[in-house]
């Protein structure tokens, strides 16, 4: 009886590790994609106000070195 509680301790102990490791995956699921919005909307934002070489123009000037 001792291994077969014990094991039965185990394995609910494994499906609550397993709950909270889906629920973590969500979790960094959603900050990945809020990042990447992120990112995406400061990118507009950057290249709207930018006033150098254009990134084509700066690889080009790049290579001639």
């Amino acid at each position: 009886m001792y291994i077969k509680s014990r094991i039965e301790r185990i394995y609910r102990e494994i499906t609550e590790l397993k709950k909270i490791l889906i629920l973590e995956g969500v979790i960094d699921k959603e900050k990945s994609e809020v990042a990447w919005r992120n990112l995406l909307i400061l990118s507009k934002e950057i290249s709207a106000r930018w006033e150098g070489f254009s990134a084509v123009e700066e690889i080009r000037n790049q290579r001639e070195k």
